[in-house]
């Protein structure tokens, strides 16, 4: 069994692994593709060289020179992409200094508020049975008692009488005839009409003994509503004999020394809430910059390092040097050959390195999405409230195996979302979580979760986020902080 908060830091910690992991095969792709530019820059010489000895004064001046110039355009190209990564990579490297500070600032701030919420529910337990032992509490327990009883037969009788209405004002409204002098308000002062409908009025009434119907179907809408005004009215009673034991409990709370523990927790989560801020400002930068990253790394270093080859191609591939190319092949000059094969080798490492450039951002492609996943789900993760103080997962072998498939790619990010939600509980709380007005430990909203600001939790366990009863059961409200709410 593992805190929730723990379960956080694991995951935290496996995309800080994935983005490590990300620079080195970002280090890897750079020297390669450098590798590959020189390979192609070298083979330019070796063409130069092989110019000088084959060709004459003239011709020779023509391919050199064009050489030399494809050589510093490449050269230069490569050195813009190199140099524009390279910021990337030191903005990079801020970004993700600045949100690990954050996200570390975040976990002591919940820590603290943890620690306060562990304190002040220690207190709760030992102060809970002291109060309720005593003569006062007794007293007005049954003094709720017995207006819970009263309320709970009045709101029985009103929700019978209501349904009684439905069923036997069916036939009187069923009736065309009586629901139009009904509608009319016939018989009662509020009754307009000319002589010859009021005259035809009558008839119809005297026709159906609308006047009697008329009395018990008012009668039959009266009842209902009288009773629920009752029960309303025995609500109010049960909510005032409930706030006088909440009063008692709450009194008992604070000689106990829970207003001194509250005050630091107000100020706790409002720290906490700052963190949560600050850390979602910092998630914000990386996911800017990652964005534009991908887009260096996709787009403008691949063109610019494709660019310089293609410069670097085009002056080897003119008809004149590859004609010399094959005609220096054919001779059996000494210094011929060995530039040849120069040359050929030379073609061979490029293809290799070619062929591990592409195999390096095939890498690192996946691998951004696995991270991008892993950072979903912690997302996901503290959105839903996982990381509060009362929850905990019982499967945290299965966990770390999942997010450990998720690194080696073989599992998808979506799985470890369905693995944590079958794994979350919470814990039992010490005491009544409805001692002393407190329905529980009510939390704030995650961070980015549409039923709230920033800054704290909610429980995935309650409805909107409340940690305590349901409304009307014993308790009180819902609020954590002695005699009102946070």
């Amino acid at each position: 069994m593992i805190s929730g908060l723990d379960a956080l830091r694991e995951i935290e910690n496996a995309a800080n692994l994935a983005r490590s992991r990300e620079g080195d095969l970002d280090g890897a792709l750079r020297s390669a593709s450098d590798q590959l530019a020189q390979l192609r820059a070298d083979r330019a010489a070796l063409l130069r060289q092989l110019a000088q000895v084959r060709l004459d004064l003239i011709q020779r001046e023509g391919l050199v020179k064009d050489l030399d110039t494809a050589e510093r355009q490449a050269l230069d190209l490569i050195a813009q992409a190199r140099t524009a990564l390279d910021q990337l990579t030191a903005r990079q490297a801020q970004a993700q200094t600045a949100r690990t500070t954050a996200e570390a600032d975040r976990h002591a701030r919940a820590d603290e508020v943890t620690k306060l919420l562990a304190v002040l529910e220690e207190l709760q337990k030992r102060v809970e049975p002291q109060v309720r032992g005593a003569a006062a509490w007794i007293a007005q327990k049954g003094a709720l008692d017995g207006a819970e009883a009263v309320w709970a037969a009045a709101d029985k009788k009103a929700g019978q009488a209501e349904a009684d209405r439905k069923a036997k004002g069916m036939p009187y409204e069923a009736d065309p005839l009586f629901s139009y002098l009904w509608k009319r308000s016939y018989g009662t002062s509020q009754y307009r009409a000319g002589h010859l409908v009021g005259y035809l009025d009558g008839k119809v009434a005297a026709l159906i003994g609308f006047p009697g119907a008329r009395a018990n179907y008012a009668m039959l809408n009266e009842i209902p509503v009288r009773l629920r005004a009752h029960a309303d009215r025995c609500r109010a009673d049960l909510e005032a004999e409930r706030g006088k034991l909440v009063a008692i409990e709450q009194d008992g709370l604070e000689q106990a020394g829970s207003g001194e523990i509250e005050g630091k927790l107000v100020a706790a989560r409002s720290a906490l809430s700052e963190a949560d801020h600050r850390l979602g400002e910092a998630d914000a930068a990386m996911k800017a910059i990652d964005a534009e990253r991908g887009k260096l790394l996709v787009d403008g270093q691949t063109a610019n390092y494709q660019q310089a080859i293609d410069v670097l191609s085009e002056a080897e591939g003119r008809q004149d040097l590859q004609g010399l190319y094959r005609a220096a092949a054919r001779t059996r000059s000494g210094e011929d050959d060995a530039l040849v094969a120069q040359i050929a080798k030379a073609d061979a490492e490029a293809a290799g390195v070619e062929r591990q450039v592409a195999d390096l951002r095939g890498q690192a492609a996946d691998l951004a999405r696995r991270r991008t996943e892993i950072e979903e789900q912690r997302e996901t993760f503290r959105r839903r409230g996982y990381d509060n103080p009362m929850g905990q997962f019982g499967n945290e072998q299965m966990i770390g195996n999942v997010i450990g498939g998720i690194l080696q790619g073989v599992v998808q990010g979506a799985v470890l979302g369905q693995v944590l939600q079958g794994g979350y509980s919470r814990r039992a709380p010490q005491a009544d979580s409805g001692f002393g007005g407190r329905g529980g430990f009510n939390f704030p909203t995650g961070q980015g979760d549409s039923a709230g600001p920033p800054g704290g939790w909610i429980d995935p366990g309650q409805p909107g986020g409340n940690w305590g009863p349901a409304p009307g059961s014993f308790g009180g409200d819902d609020s954590f902080k002695t005699g009102g709410t946070f």
